[in-house]
């Protein structure tokens, strides 16, 4: 089980949390919960980047075992991801001496070129590991894809572009062929053809498709 914070609209354990040490305890305390030893921080906000890496790397530092994951917004399939809420919390991870496990890109929501939402995602998840390789240069391309994640949205993004079960396919093969580290979707609620004309929900995926068939499609991962 993952323990997730951050979001679209938070809030933010990073922006309640004023200091090194009550940071640290609210992530324990997020962890003791559910008996969980990775945490992921979804950033799509400003956070402060020094108090949050701090207080990871001392987690990790008083528990070898926890992991830390990011999910963080593309700018573009041409691009990889923002800088600001992309790049700069990477690279103050590395001067923190913080230990990332995922790099979870978010591809949903980004201007595309390609003609295939497919195509586009894929090449996103190239541009990212681009990135990486300047944030992490001693890593090999092989340690960085097995640090690469991958989250498109099901079905229909507020931008209009729709991730089709075709799509969901391609993406997968291509993640399987690559031996990337993590691959999931947003959200399995949507997993369903409920509203197949188009509709933008949080409880259908706005296309043609049968019930959980994104997740049939996206656990063959890990076969």
């Amino acid at each position: 089980m993952i323990v997730a914070s951050g979001g679209a609209a938070g809030p933010y354990l990073e922006h309640v949390c004023s200091s090194v040490d009550t940071l640290l305890a609210a992530y324990k305390t997020a962890l003791d919960a559910v008996g969980s030893h990775h945490i992921d921080i979804d950033i799509e906000a400003s956070v402060p980047l020094d108090l949050m890496n701090q207080a990871l790397a001392r987690l990790q530092t008083e528990r070898p075992d926890v992991t830390v994951g990011f999910m963080l917004m593309i700018q573009g399939e041409d691009y990889g991801m923002t800088d600001v809420l992309g790049v700069e919390v990477l690279k103050n991870a590395v001067r923190n001496n913080l230990r990332v496990t995922v790099v979870n890109a978010m591809t949903m929501e980004f201007p595309k070129v390609s003609a295939s939402w497919a195509d586009a995602i894929i090449n996103a998840a190239i541009h990212t590991l681009a990135q990486m390789k300047e944030i992490w240069p001693n890593k090999s391309d092989a340690e960085l894809r097995s640090m690469l994640g991958i989250t498109p949205m099901l079905g229909r993004n507020f931008n209009g572009n729709i991730f089709e079960v075709a799509h969901a396919r391609t993406v997968v093969d291509w993640a399987k062929q690559n031996q990337i580290g993590f691959l999931s979707f947003w959200s399995v609620a949507r997993d369903n053809g409920n509203c197949a004309g188009g509709t933008l929900s949080p409880t259908c995926s706005g296309t043609s498709q049968q019930e959980y068939e994104f997740t049939s499609v996206f656990r063959t991962f890990a076969v």
